[in-house]
């Protein structure tokens, strides 16, 4: 028995949210919105908080339930995700939901079909654009096909893609944590200059009292540091010299980096207490800071293949620092009007989503909508990055744009910063270095797994490929 088109109403109930927005709140029920779909998951970071009296007010219709799926019938046409379990929500605007008949259907399946390419490409045929917005009609939603395959069959396919998925997750949280630590390590010595402070504290300097909550903080830390190394060496006294051994070694590499770092502070005019020694300059003293550069009309240039062609959506698109893969490609007779950079270079957006920092994993042409760094001097481009995500919503702050915010270069050359001493920003590097490859690593990991996922999805939904040979082609991949 194989695939059988159904259509949407034949399995599920159609819902649509409200066409307004309640007044919103710090806590309580969500008020769940379209920007909150992406790939196939909900994240409710991106949606508000609406009181007990508007929750009841907004589930009139209906009331999201666990299996449920969510969707946006307005912008951002093809985005779903199912509603997970204990969450007390209502729907946003322009989003609808299907009730499914899990009799009919498994949930997973269902996901996994909607964003599949069949159905994408009927969202796409239906899609009305308007003067202002994308959308589909939600009364011709039931009539919408989709492929359904015997329940049991739903089951094992929903399985294998979502095992995959699940490594892809495991990937985006190792990912998260790796980039965690870097940008934790590079804030606490280059922005709040922790080692200074500890150094400060134990030579009895004074502090200035802009800082004096984050030496509070840190002499606690300090403290709490002592008392469970204490608790650790009475607790386990017969193991209490390797311990000593252990924690000398630890903190001789702690010491040997706080000795890079002054036991004082300096006041400067232009970015206030900065550690003593340490210069204050503008960016454009250590960078050349250029544009890239877009050959017009850019459609006569555009081609099925050719000169990978970086816009800003590639970017935003792309979970991590890197960016692999282009939608768009140029002819080579569009080089002369951009600008072609090779793998492993930082640039930085300027414009629509404006200070974005990415490294590229492939030769690419970018357009003004980018800014590149022809020469560099004692800054490398690890530290450049994780200061680009420092500096970002100031250098935002400064733009400017009638529809969208522009980074004009002479903004990024003007932006201050404090400049660390060399041999420190080598240490830095080098610690970087092998974090950087394991994030690295995890992102190629997680694109493969995300090649695979999507090559199997349409095959095994039309019965191009059977579960055994799925199963087969997923049971050797990697984390």
């Amino acid at each position: 028995m194989g695939s059988e088109w159904k259509t949407i109403g034949a399995i599920s109930e159609v819902f649509d949210g409200p066409h307004a927005t309640p007044k919103k709140i710090d806590k309580g029920p969500y008020f769940l919105s379209i920007s909150s779909l992406e790939a196939g998951k909900l994240d409710l970071e991106k949606s508000a908080r609406i009181s007990e009296e508007q929750f009841v007010k907004w589930t009139k219709r209906v009331t999201p339930e666990e299996g449920d799926l969510l969707f946006s019938y307005e912008t951002r046409l093809g985005e779903a995700a199912l509603m997970p379990s204990g969450i007390k929500a209502c729907l946003g605007r322009r989003m609808g939901l299907l009730r499914i008949d899990k009799s009919k259907v498994d949930p997973r399946y269902l996901l996994f079909a909607y964003l599949g390419p069949a159905f994408q490409q009927e969202i796409r045929t239906r899609t009305n654009y308007g003067a202002t917005v994308e959308r589909i009609a939600l009364k011709e939603l039931p009539d919408f096909p989709i492929q359904l395959p015997p329940l049991p069959e739903q089951k094992a396919i929903a399985h294998i893609l979502g095992s995959l998925d699940d490594k892809i997750e495991l990937n985006r949280r190792m990912n998260a944590t790796l980039e965690g630590m870097a940008q934790a390590l590079f804030k606490s010595w280059f922005v709040d200059f922790d080692p200074v402070i500890d150094n400060a504290l134990a030579a009895g300097n004074p502090i200035p009292d802009e800082l004096a909550d984050r030496a509070c903080l840190r002499a606690s830390h300090r403290q709490a540091e002592v008392r469970r190394s204490a608790l650790r060496a009475n607790a386990e006294g017969r193991m209490l010299n390797a311990e000593r051994e252990d924690s000398s070694t630890h903190h001789s590499s702690l010491s040997t980096h706080h000795s890079l770092f002054p036991a004082a502070f300096q006041e400067t005019e232009s970015m206030g207490w900065i550690p003593e020694g340490w210069e204050s300059a503008t960016l454009g003293d250590y960078l050349e800071i250029k544009r890239g550069g877009s050959p017009r009309p850019i459609h006569d240039f555009l081609r099925p293949e050719g000169l990978p062609w970086v816009k800003i959506a590639d970017a935003t698109a792309s979970p991590s620092r890197f960016l692999f893969a282009t939608k768009e490609f140029i002819k080579p007779e569009g080089l002369k009007k951009t600008v072609l950079m090779k793998k492993g270079a930082l640039i930085l957006s300027n414009s629509a989503t404006p200070g974005l920092p990415m490294f590229l994993e492939l030769d690419a042409c970018i357009h003004d909508g980018w800014l590149h760094f022809p020469k560099k001097k004692h800054f490398g481009n690890l530290y450049l990055y994780q200061l680009f995500l420092v500096i970002r919503e100031e250098l935002v702050a400064q733009g400017n744009g009638s529809v969208f915010t522009n980074l004009k270069t002479d903004i990024l050359r003007a932006q201050r910063i404090v400049v660390p001493p060399a041999a420190l920003l080598q240490i830095f590097e080098d610690w970087m270095k092998p974090n950087f490859e394991k994030i690295r690593t995890v992102n190629v990991g997680a694109r493969s797994l995300s090649e695979l996922r999507d090559t199997l999805l349409p095959k095994l939904i039309s019965g191009e490929l059977s579960i055994p040979e799925a199963e087969k082609l997923t049971e050797d991949t990697q984390v």
